[in-house]
């Protein structure tokens, strides 16, 4: 049957549904650095949380190395949020482990000697 023959309806007229400009698996990739920022930011500012904090930066620290090994960048322009999850993710750690010494040294009276 012709298209042209037929009378124009309802369904014709309604507008083509948008496709996904990025494709699914350039989420995930993007994902992960954002989720090594997002960690990092949390860890500094839970460093005084020991384990809880000094977890999170860790983990944010896992996240961003691997989004930096396999070349995974996010945002629009390429931003390198996972430079920044590395990055803060070890001042969250570095202060948690320094919190922690402080507070033995202060509070136990026994001097630091190595991480725990």
């Amino acid at each position: 049957m012709d298209r042209e023959a037929h009378a124009p309806t309802g369904l014709d007229t309604l507008p083509k549904v948008a496709t996904l400009a990025t494709p699914l698996r350039h989420t995930t990739r993007r994902a992960l650095s954002t989720a090594s920022f997002c960690l990092g930011l949390w860890g500094g500012v839970t460093f005084w949380m020991y384990g809880f904090g000094f977890f999170i930066s860790n983990v944010a620290i896992l996240l961003g190395v691997i989004s930096l090994v396999m070349g995974y960048r996010s945002g629009e322009k390429g931003e390198q949020l996972a430079w920044l999850g590395v990055l803060l993710g070890m001042t969250g750690a570095g202060a948690a482990i320094t919190c922690y010494r402080f507070m033995q040294l202060a509070f136990e009276g026994t001097v630091p000697t190595m991480l725990p």
